[in-house]
């Protein structure tokens, strides 16, 4: 019988196997195991760890998409609204508090969580520069743009996930869907653009820049994500990140401007700063964490589909917006490209594991051959 390090994950049809099960490929000759899901204990072991390890990423995105999703409309009413416009010191809190947070449960060891050396902030500067540069940009461009249009401009980042995967990572060229969808989001969102009657052009310039930013970094942390625990890449990021966001806070003079905002000590305003930092902390471990357990095209996708109800709800948040038909047309295209694209991943993917159940299927049928010779 194979061993537990001996085995991977793979899906074999009847043959040797039972069809749709998990089963597993012995890693020493590539070979399937031939063991039926009854007789191989370590097949079924690291079958159940399969499918649980299935459920956790989809939690996992599904807390990502949720979280994302509320904080555009909560930085959108803290800086409209409440005319708390000091995006360098919402920041600021939101990586101290992670900081602090982290630093407690690692001291009483609630936590298995690596100190802060000189050596992991090199290995992590890069991504912390990406990210702190994308939350600057998009706090930038949310305070110039409308819910909508602020999502359609984010629903361009697969298309910047898709030429670094080609150009960085060294990937394969995606599906003709794949392009078409892309090529739809881009056209609608450019569309949308020129057509908007509150146009504002440095918004969308920032809107554009943080859309490359953000797919730098997700391609980054995915690549730490081999050596490094979603914990721990939080706690780096916070601690690197939280050094540019306390310059900028003094330097843009947002931290005297806070001292002497009106509603300081008021218990709703404090109430709301608290959410609002809690969640930001909480959103960054989710996007850290979907990175990680899947890839920066899936977090990328997961923006795509949580955009879609952030844009339905913009047109009527904050007392709606002003809109033109082409401007709405826009929109829509944008939409159906980002619904476009998604479907096309999936079909991807599946064809994928169709190929894989096509090649163990040779292989099985080599294997009873041989077996059928032999006896």
């Amino acid at each position: 019988m194979p061993t537990l390090s001996q085995l991977v994950r793979t899906e074999v049809k009847e043959g040797g196997a039972p069809r749709g099960r998990n089963h597993f490929r012995n890693q020493e000759n590539n070979q399937p195991c031939i063991y039926s899901a009854e007789s191989c204990g370590t097949c079924e072991f690291l079958g159940q760890m399969a499918v649980q390890r299935n459920i956790s990423t989809v939690s996992t995105a599904v807390l990502y998409g949720s979280l994302s999703f509320s904080m555009a409309f909560l930085n959108k009413m803290l800086m409209s609204q409440y005319s708390f416009n000091y995006p360098y010191f919402i920041l600021s809190c939101q990586m101290l508090l992670s900081v602090t947070v982290l630093e407690l449960l690692r001291v009483y060891e609630l936590l298995d969580l690596p100190r802060i050396t000189p050596s992991a902030i090199k290995m992590f500067a890069l991504p912390a520069l990406f990210y702190s540069l994308h939350a600057i940009l998009a706090l930038a461009a949310l305070e110039g743009l409308n819910i909508p249009m602020y999502g359609a401009v984010k629903r361009c980042t697969p298309l910047v996930n898709l030429i670094l995967a080609a150009v960085y990572l060294k990937k394969t060229p995606p599906s003709p869907l794949v392009i078409i969808s892309v090529l739809t989001i881009t056209f609608g969102c450019l569309t949308a653009a020129f057509s908007d009657p509150d146009f504002n052009g440095v918004a969308y310039i920032v809107g554009g820049v943080s859309v490359v930013v953000q797919a730098l970094y997700l391609t980054l942390v995915q690549q730490c994500g081999i050596k490094m625990s979603p914990v721990h890449i939080l706690h780096l990021n916070s601690y690197i990140s939280a050094v540019p966001f306390m310059i900028l806070t003094v330097i843009r003079g947002e931290l005297v401007a806070v001292l002497h905002y009106p509603h300081l000590t008021e218990v709703w305003f404090v109430s709301f700063m608290i959410t609002v930092v809690g969640m930001g902390l909480l959103l960054n471990f989710s996007l850290f964490h979907c990175t990680v357990m899947t890839s920066a095209l899936t977090t990328s996708i997961v923006g795509v589909i949580k955009s879609v109800l952030q844009t339905v709800i913009g047109f009527f948040a904050f007392g709606g917006i002003s809109y033109h038909p082409v401007n709405v047309a826009g929109i829509i295209l944008n939409l159906t490209g980002g619904v476009l694209y998604t479907y096309a991943k999936y079909k991807d993917q599946r064809n994928e594991h169709k190929q894989e159940d096509v090649e163990d299927d040779l292989v099985q049928e080599k294997v009873t051959a041989i077996t059928t010779i032999t006896n």
